[in-house]
């Protein structure tokens, strides 16, 4: 069994962490890429012809100093893609260079048919794109220590990497995904794998790609259910939508995210998102929620059941009006003020109606001084609406 040092940090007896891989791996990799055993990583830029954005190459063990090299190498580079072909090393190290990759907006990617294991593993995850195919090997287990001979899980390590990964914003069972092997085994990361623990892959397939807007991760879809359950329940009195065609993208979503994890995971994941959302509308208010659910939604190219302002754009003769009936991120502004205005004219007592209608027509002369500025009258609907949002509507 080869050993690979994983790390300079120690649990308090000097004893190094240690991240383990076969010799059969070991062998793989030598074979496909000519590393030798006790060669460090080699970290290399380098420009392809007709291509702008440089790729940056890492291959071999991750070893001492080669998060500095790693900085080295990409000082002044704004954009590049991280190629990735090593069986892991210091723990340290990768963390380091998966920072650098963070911050710097990198891309990652493991070829087809290549390995990335242990700390290469923790490398790949940090890209901001992260590039994959069906039989690129990406495969984690814990991080270990040798003590007498003895190698042993390092709560130390992986604490240390669990906290790292709370921070590029994976949760809990993708975590405990990259944890869980022992000594002598690892877990290989599939896209199908990803898509379930949340983690958001460009699957690479010959000249094609499918992107992560193409395969949603189950998180997304989660998301999706939760917010079309808002729009249409909690949103419905503010934003007038069609429901049924919102019940129906709902239906789908539910079906997508249920057959990509099972049931068990799934009532577990949007339960536990809806909680969350029940929070935001306690601590935000519903208008203001029901806003930005409906603009995250239709960002995604998702079913609203909005298709225009509060009026019909069949009789739209200003240039107001006009531009409205242009600018989808303003219709459900627009319904919203409009569904506010009618029920505080038919449900609020005279002498604060008489009020509040004043200030209404105050601020729809300002809408219309916009005339057909789309960035003007999102101003407009923005402040008015931020005045309003204590408002609530009875479902």
């Amino acid at each position: 069994m080869l050993i690979i040092e994983a790390g300079s940090n120690t649990d308090g007896m000097g004893v190094s962490v240690m991240f383990r891989m076969g010799w059969l791996a070991l062998a793989a990799a030598m074979l496909l890429c000519g590393v030798e055993a006790a060669s460090a990583a080699e970290i290399e830029k380098f420009d392809l012809p007709g291509i702008a954005v440089p790729f940056v190459s890492i291959r071999g063990p991750i070893e001492a100093g080669d998060g500095e090299k790693f900085e080295t190498v990409v000082r002044g580079v704004n954009r590049a893609s991280v190629i990735l072909q090593s069986l892991g090393g210091l723990v340290k190290e990768a963390l380091h260079i998966g920072a650098t990759i963070r911050i710097e907006g990198f891309a990652t990617m493991v070829p087809a048919d290549k390995e990335c294991f242990s700390a290469c593993g923790l490398i790949w995850v940090s890209g901001v794109r992260r590039y994959m195919s069906d039989t690129s090997q990406i495969g984690f287990h814990a991080a270990y220590r040798q003590e007498n001979g003895e190698y042993r899980e390092s709560g130390i390590a992986n604490a240390e990497i669990g906290s790292y990964l709370t921070h590029l914003g994976l949760r809990i069972e993708a975590i405990r995904y990259f944890t869980a092997a022992g000594p002598n085994d690892f877990l290989l990361l599939t896209p199908d794998r990803a898509r379930m623990l949340g983690i958001e892959t460009y699957k690479i397939d010959g000249a094609n790609i499918t992107t992560p807007s193409a395969a949603p991760t189950v998180d997304v879809y989660a998301d999706r259910f939760v917010s079309l359950s808002l729009l249409q329940s909690r949103c419905a009195p503010f934003l007038q939508p069609d429901t049924a065609a919102v019940k129906r993208s709902q239906e789908e979503v539910f079906a997508e995210g249920n057959k990509l994890v099972g049931s068990d995971k799934w009532i577990e994941l949007w339960t536990r998102l809806l909680e969350d959302a029940k929070s935001g509308l306690n601590n935000k208010g519903a208008l203001l929620i029901c806003i930005e659910t409906e603009a995250s939604l239709r960002g995604q190219g998702q079913e609203t059941g909005i298709y225009g302002p509060s009026f019909s754009c069949a009789a739209a003769t200003t240039p107001t009006e006009l531009s409205l009936c242009r600018q989808p991120e303003l219709w459900a502004k627009d319904r919203a003020m409009n569904s506010i205005y009618m029920w505080v004219r038919n449900n609020v007592e005279k002498s604060v109606r008489k009020r509040l209608l004043e200030v209404q027509r105050s601020w729809l002369k300002d809408r219309n001084d916009c005339g057909g500025d789309a960035r003007c009258l999102n101003a407009v609907y923005d402040q008015r609406l931020n005045e309003l949002r204590a408002i609530d509507l009875p479902s």
